[in-house]
Formats: C-alpha cells, sequence, structure tokens
C-alpha cells in the first residue's frame, strides 16, 4: 500500500511521527508537535516550552525543487536584515542544514522539512476584519513590493515565474499533472478562454515598468497576522517572480462574498496606494489577476488528490469556480 491509499488520518499519523523523528537534529527531541494544517504542505507548530515555539513544514514529495527551498530561506533573510517587514525567521540546525529529511513510510524520497520561528499575533477572517486592519495589511503587501523592485538576486537564487506560462502553461507548479482528469471538457472550453483573456492583460503590462517582481504569492487573511508591533506575513512557500497585482487578487478575491465588499475593496486599495502607486489602468486590470487566481485554484485542486480531503471535494470546488470564471467571461467581472 502505497501513502497515496492510505486514509487523511493514516497520513496524519505517518506524517506526524516523521516530523516528531527528525527533531533531534534542531535539539528539540523532547518538544511537542501539533498538526496545523494539511492541504499542500504538512505544516506543524513545535513547543519546546511555554515560550518556545516553531514551525516546521513538510514539503509534499517532488513540489518543490530544492533551490526554490533554499531560495525562499534567501528571500525572507534578506528582508529581515534589510527590512523593517515582519516575516519569519528559518532555523537552521546547530550543524547549519537548511533543511531536514523526513522519512514517511509508504514513500521512497525523504520529505525536506524547514523550521521557523513562530510568531505570534492574531488572524482575523474576512467576516471580522476591520477596514483599518485591511488598509495595514495592504501597506505590508505594498512595503514588500516595494522591497522586492530594489531586491539584487543573491547567487543561486531561482524561483518560479508566475507569469502566464507560469501559471498555466506545462512547466508550472500548477499544472495538475494527471490530476487534469477530474475536469470536464465543458470546464477545460472555459479555462482554456479565461488563459487567453488573461494572457491579454499580462502582455500589456509587460509593455509597462515596476509591474513584476518577487511577489508573495498567497497573500490572504490566513497568512497575515497582527502583531503588537504591525502586521506579519507567514507562509512564503509560494513566493515567485510575478506580477505585483497578483498578491492584490487572492484577498480581493475573499472580500467578493462579503456584504462589505466595496468597503474592504477600498480600504485594500487605499492602503496599498499610500505606500506604492497604482496607476488607474492598474485597478482595471484586477478582475483578470483574480479569474487568473481562480483558475490556478482550480488547477491546484485539481494536482493535489493525492490528499483525501481535498479529492473528496475537488470536483464541486471546481465546478463552483468553472461557474464563476463563466460568469467573469460573460460580464468581465467574478
Amino acid at each position: 500500500m502505497t501513502f497515496a491509499d492510505l486514509t487523511y488520518e493514516q497520513q496524519i499519523a505517518q506524517l506526524t511521527t516523521a516530523a516528531q523523528s527528525i527533531l533531534h537534529h534542531y535539539d528539540l527531541a523532547d518538544a511537542q508537535v501539533e498538526l496545523l494544517s494539511y492541504a499542500n504542505n504538512a505544516v506543524f507548530k513545535i513547543t519546546a516550552s511555554p515560550d518556545a515555539h516553531y514551525v516546521l513544514r513538510m514539503h509534499r514529495p517532488g513540489h518543490k525543487r530544492m533551490e526554490w527551498i533554499f531560495s525562499e530561506i534567501m528571500w525572507l533573510t534578506n528582508v529581515r536584515e534589510h527590512s523593517t517587514l515582519q516575516v519569519p525567521r528559518p532555523i537552521a540546525t546547530p550543524n547549519g542544514a537548511w533543511l531536514v529529511g523526513a522519512e514517511v513510510e509508504g514513500l521512497e524520497s525523504p520529505l525536506p522539512c524547514v523550521l521557523f520561528q513562530w510568531i505570534e499575533g492574531h488572524f482575523y477572517a474576512a467576516a471580522d476584519i476591520s477596514l483599518d486592519q485591511v488598509y495595514q495589511a495592504a501597506t505590508f503587501i505594498a512595503g514588500l513590493h516595494e522591497f522586492s523592485a530594489a531586491f539584487k538576486p543573491p547567487h543561486g537564487f531561482n524561483r518560479p515565474r508566475l507569469d502566464w506560462e507560469g501559471l498555466f502553461g506545462e512547466q508550472s507548479p500548477y499544472n495538475p499533472g494527471e490530476g487534469a482528469r477530474i475536469f470536464t471538457a465543458d470546464q477545460k472550453v472555459v479555462f482554456a478562454v479565461v488563459e487567453a483573456r488573461v494572457q491579454t492583460v499580462f502582455n500589456e503590462l509587460d509593455a509597462l515598468p515596476h509591474s513584476f517582481g518577487i511577489i508573495h504569492a498567497d497573500f490572504l487573511p490566513k497568512n497575515f497576522l497582527f502583531t503588537p508591533s504591525g502586521v506579519a506575513a507567514i507562509d512564503f512557500d509560494d513566493v515567485s517572480w510575478g506580477y505585483y497585482l497578483y498578491d492584490l487578487a487572492p484577498t480581493l478575491l475573499l472580500f467578493k462574498s462579503e456584504t462589505r465588499n466595496a468597503e474592504l475593496r477600498e480600504a485594500w486599495l487605499a492602503g496599498y496606494a499610500s505606500v506604492r502607486s497604482l496607476p488607474p489602468r492598474h485597478a482595471d486590470y484586477l478582475e483578470a489577476f483574480m479569474a487568473a487566481r481562480h483558475l490556478a485554484s482550480c488547477r491546484w485542486q485539481a494536482g493535489h488528490l493525492h490528499n483525501p480531503r481535498i479529492r473528496e471535494h475537488a470536483a464541486e470546488v471546481i465546478a463552483r469556480r468553472t461557474e464563476d470564471l463563466r460568469r467573469f467571461l460573460d460580464t468581465g467581472t467574478l
């Protein structure tokens, strides 16, 4: 029986055992392990004492190249050393290793793991976040983009490109591979038309300066939190070369389902513009970026059918998002 054949609970049990088994590399053998999430990767909270907490990310097999993971660490280290932005601090082993391999029963290769310092703070769902907090979070991502615009990649830095090819092409991190079998013929037609519409916008942006750089690529309320010293961002697993507008899209898309959508959107864009100029024409592109995000999400779902919880609901989620994308093609808005 392979790992993919196990139930969700069985997979969690094996991943948790594997996480516990590698903590001795960090001199944390006696720490407590608590699962935080298991979707793309397995993420654990590691508690060494009441005042010492960490986050352990266990990458799923074959998904991230080793140089990509090392480059995420380079990026976070650079941001921490050369800005006041709050981002996770990667932690090496006492021997200086940034990655540790975890052996998991049923998998041929060890899973690469990275340890981060825990950031204490409070998360807010879209329904509960205040307009002032939305404004603050937008100033954070604008500040990150300002840092990105001046960033000089160190030797060996290599992260994916989320241009058209990076989102929808064969080499895309979102390429679902065999998982594409879940798409219906009608869905594939809708996706192809959306891809073409998005490509037109990307081509227009390519002709404009200062529109492309290192982005977070998953900047959602679940990935930014509020600390006593301001906004912090976590989970830079998707950090990529991409259009800055892409970082505005996930949260704006989430706001779509809120009755306060207009006010939330206004606070989001005003907060961003208070730090980094957002030309009027750029705001017109945002619906296309939200559509790109929605389509990338469909591809992500299809690419994660190895996870029993995702596999259970993937067809339903993809069908719902396809209807949203069909509305975008008909009206220009999701």
